[in-house]
């Protein structure tokens, strides 16, 4: 979204416990049902200098409200949310018909009918979504209806009241 890297060259992802144990599940679950897929994450737990830098690059633009403010907090912050996709063996994405982090309005599942029905989005573009929410639901995630790529480990108030942000 921002054209430059948030975290200072690091290719790693770090998550909560919790989420974490989840996400081996969504692994063996795709593991199982298309041995050939895999995971990609995009990003997980992010510390609140990337999520203020990110709020400031839609800081009054239309895109304001995809960017959570650093003192309500992203799930995020809490190490609770992963953006992800599904690769195949040659490590080439599938075509989920936008890039991650789009604020196109078919991005979402909400729209996903409306931009099938309009030729925005194809059925093997809406197949490889429904399986990437279907794994990530089965494997106890929550996902976003404004984003196909994100998913949450428990609720935001559940997260909110009982988990402290990242220490980093």
């Amino acid at each position: 979204m921002t054209g430059h890297d948030l975290y200072c060259g690091s290719a790693r992802a770090f998550l909560h416990k919790d989420a974490a144990k989840k996400l081996l599940a969504a692994i063996r679950i795709l593991s199982r049902e298309a041995p050939r897929y895999r995971l990609r994450i995009y990003d997980a737990a992010r510390p609140l200098y990337a999520q203020e830098s990110l709020r400031a690059q839609v800081r009054g633009t239309p895109f304001s409200n995809y960017v959570s403010s650093p003192s309500n907090g992203s799930l995020h912050n809490y190490g609770y949310a992963i953006d992800l996709t599904i690769e195949d063996e040659n490590g080439k994405s599938l075509d989920m018909g936008t890039p991650f982090d789009s604020f196109e309005y078919c991005a979402g599942y909400k729209g996903e009918a409306e931009a099938l029905k309009r030729g925005r989005l194809t059925k093997v573009q809406v197949a490889n979504r429904n399986l990437l929410r279907s794994v990530m639901r089965r494997a106890g995630f929550i996902s976003l209806a404004s984003e196909w790529w994100h998913f949450g480990a428990a609720s935001s108030s559940f997260v909110k009241e009982n988990i402290s942000k990242t220490p980093f």
